[in-house]
């Protein structure tokens, strides 16, 4: 069997397929007020379809939000409906999220249109599938406190968009 050099450096570059997951994750540090602006609930970028405390006590939470527009950064979920712990949000029929400067950038999830990933021009950007499977509780020591990480998996994403991973 023949493999291109060609061929090896496309799968190898970092351009090439960058799946992500899509959770959302309630943080709570028992006795800590909530950061101010709300951020301690939210959604979360991950590669690998796992939370641990490692990877997760401190990343990243795009809040929920009714307006994602422009420099508003966080996450709107449509109909927006707040469901009991893990899942939190319920239905998915639209996702839409704004990282900013960070990647990926402002992108929206669509179920009528089978969880195509769109950008704000209308190009489809990659292909989520739902998948609510992953529910996570975990208890992690962060010097002296704890953390308190709470949530579920929403959606796997196929998609050559870069994530950053915080």
């Amino acid at each position: 069997m023949k493999f291109s050099i060609i061929a090896i450096a496309a799968a190898a570059a970092p351009g090439a397929m960058a799946d992500f997951w899509i959770s959302y994750m309630s943080r709570e540090v028992p006795g800590v007020p909530s950061v101010v602006g709300g951020n301690n609930h939210g959604a979360i970028f991950h590669k690998e379809p796992e939370i641990s405390c490692d990877q997760h006590k401190k990343s990243m939470i795009y809040s929920d939000t009714d307006d994602v527009s422009g420099k508003h950064v966080g996450m709107r979920t449509v109909p927006g409906n707040r469901v009991a712990s893990p899942y939190f949000r319920d239905p998915l029929d639209i996702v839409e999220f704004n990282t900013g400067a960070g990647k990926p950038g402002h992108h929206t999830i669509y179920k009528d249109r089978g969880f195509a990933m769109f950008d704000v021009d209308g190009r489809q950007t990659g292909q989520c599938y739902e998948n609510r499977s992953k529910v996570f509780y975990l208890r992690c020591p962060d010097g002296g406190n704890f953390v308190n990480l709470e949530g579920s998996s929403m959606f796997f994403c196929e998609s050559e968009l870069n994530v950053t991973y915080n």
